[in-house]
């Protein structure tokens, strides 16, 4: 997985691309740091250009979201390919995340 970042006044969007699965610890730990110190009042994961998530993807982003939770960041999961969102949601992730779709989809 490869990751980008864009910051607004609003919030903190993670764009990741590829296949997210438990080789990518390393490089979500870098996004979970972040986290940690944003000052945004949102934490957003845009996966429009994501392949795959594995279920230890799954549970960086639970724990990503409970750091997230602790500062009182709102956290959003935006653009999930259906397919990924399906095992999201049956993963457990809607009770955690809110599930969101730009406008301007591409």
């Amino acid at each position: 997985m490869k990751y980008s970042v864009k910051a607004t006044a609003t919030e903190r969007e993670f764009k990741l691309v590829g296949d997210f699965s438990a080789a990518d610890e390393g490089i979500f730990f870098d996004i979970f740091m972040q986290i940690r110190r944003q000052p945004e009042p949102q934490t957003v994961f845009e996966l429009s250009e994501c392949s795959s998530v594995d279920a230890a993807a799954a549970g960086m982003l639970i724990v990503a979201c409970e750091e997230a939770a602790k500062r009182n960041l709102i956290r959003v999961l935006r653009n999930v390919p259906e397919n990924i969102r399906e095992f999201l949601v049956t993963s457990g992730l809607g009770a955690y995340y809110h599930f969101q779709d730009s406008e301007k989809r591409t």
